[in-house]
This record gives structure tokens, C-alpha cells and sequence, in this order.
């Protein structure tokens, strides 16, 4: 009835068949290992073409030029992270990293202008009061006292975090210690009551 490729009259199927047959399938395997990753990507996103421009790539590097003290190159990693992508939810991280930079290069001036922007970011959070804590210290490192206790005392006037407000009251009684006053300051006799 049917003669040909398909069947042989009840006869089993000719071996040079069964061996094209066995390579069509492999070539169409094979076909398909290759074309399933393309057709992945273009599901969903599609491979980052921006290089060291995007964001999490851009501060994983500044990180590690800060762990292997390229102090000045990480700065300039951050810096062009905040101008690129201003409103990153990484952008307390990198100001901290970039505080910290400042620090180690004994820039006090700039580590100050950095723990001011992240406090004005967050003034009634944990790491916002502690941003404020730091400058109060910075200030009082480079001999602006007043200052440097009116920061304090701010700090201890809020009611948003104790323990900030302590730490605050040991700066003060630090900075009475060291002074060459015989009584201690009235606002850090306050600072330490409550």
C-alpha cells in the first residue's frame, strides 16, 4: 500500500534511514541548546549595555577602591554616583563611604559637609542623629567648641533616640573634661540629667 521512506511493507526501516534520521535530531537538539539563551534574554530584560555607569557596578567600585586605600579614586566614584543617579535608594551608603573617604584623608571639613547632608537627609532617624553626632565631633577636632556643643545639646533635646542623646552626653563631658573650667558646662549638666 505505502512504499517508501515511511514503510516498508512490513519490513523494519533501512538502517541508512535510522542514521538521518539519528542526526536530524541531533542538529535540531543542538539548534536549540544554542538559540534557548537568546530567547531568554529577550523575554526579559536585556544584558546592561551601560558599563561602569550603573549604579551597583559604579559603587561596588568605589568599595573596593576604599578597601585597597585608593582613597582618592573612590571619592570619584561617588562623586559621579550622586550626580548620576541622585535619587538612589544607595545614596546614605555612599555619603557614609564617603564621609568615611573624607576621614581617612584627614579632611575634617569635608567629612563634616558630608554628615550634615546625611542628617538633613534623615533628622529624627537612628543613623541621621548619629550623621549629627559625628560633626559635633568633627567641629569639636578642629577646635569650634561652641559649635560644637550646640550640636550636642540639640542632640540631647530630641526625643527620637536615647541612646544617640547619651553619646551625646559623654561628648559633653568630655569636652568639659578637657576644658579648663573647674565646673562643667550648664548644658551638659542638663544634657545629662534626663
Amino acid at each position: 500500500m505505502f512504499s517508501g521512506f515511511y514503510f516498508n511493507e512490513g519490513k523494519s526501516f533501512p538502517t541508512s534511514s535510522n542514521s538521518s534520521a539519528s542526526r536530524l535530531s541531533l542538529i535540531a537538539f543542538f539548534l536549540l541548546l544554542l538559540l534557548l539563551p537568546l530567547s531568554i534574554f529577550s523575554q526579559g530584560e536585556t544584558p546592561s549595555k551601560q558599563g561602569p555607569s550603573d549604579p551597583d557596578i559604579l559603587f561596588r567600585v568605589a568599595e573596593e577602591a576604599y578597601k585597597d586605600r585608593r582613597f582618592f579614586q573612590s571619592i570619584e566614584s561617588l562623586r559621579n554616583f550622586l550626580v548620576l543617579y541622585p535619587g538612589n535608594s544607595k545614596k546614605t551608603r555612599v555619603l557614609s563611604l564617603l564621609r568615611d573617604c573624607f576621614l581617612k584623608l584627614d579632611r575634617p571639613e569635608k567629612a563634616l559637609e558630608v554628615s550634615l547632608d546625611l542628617y538633613k537627609m534623615e533628622p529624627t532617624g537612628e543613623s541621621g542623629l548619629e550623621s549629627y553626632l559625628e560633626a559635633g565631633r568633627l567641629l569639636a577636632r578642629m577646635g569650634e567648641i561652641d559649635q560644637a556643643k550646640q550640636i550636642f545639646s540639640s542632640i540631647c533635646r530630641q526625643s527620637y533616640s536615647r541612646a544617640v542623646a547619651e553619646k551625646a552626653a559623654l561628648e559633653f563631658s568630655g569636652i568639659d573634661l578637657l576644658s579648663e573650667r573647674d565646673e562643667p558646662s550648664p548644658e551638659g549638666e542638663s544634657c545629662r540629667e534626663k
